[in-house]
């Protein structure tokens, strides 16, 4: 990796692809396997449909938590980079990262 990408300032364009990117990969990974298990369960415990509809409700609105989080954690960890800070701990809440 080049150290000119670690400039101070610069195009906040190639940071915001690559926390949407990590966000997607995330987030969408983490959907598909709770999903997946959700059916499996519900297929084998014999579930109705009406429980899988409020499981995979709740899987959607995690997911979209999950995704925002990675999208703001990915951003702060980023512009924290480009300043030559160190990587601080991350925090669950989105507005705690942000205030960081």
């Amino acid at each position: 990796m080049s150290t000119e990408n670690t400039k101070k300032g610069g195009n906040p364009l190639p940071v915001f692809i690559i926390s949407l990117c990590a966000a997607i990969v995330m987030a969408g990974g983490f959907a598909i396997v709770v999903e997946a298990f959700i059916l499996a369960a519900a297929n084998l415990f014999e579930l109705g449909s009406t429980l899988v509809w409020a499981a995979s409700g709740l899987n959607v609105l995690l997911a979209i938590w999950f995704a925002v989080w990675t999208f703001v954690r990915s951003w702060h960890v980023e512009r924290r980079l480009r300043a030559g800070l160190e990587v601080d701990e991350p925090k669950m809440s989105i507005l705690g990262t942000l205030r960081g």
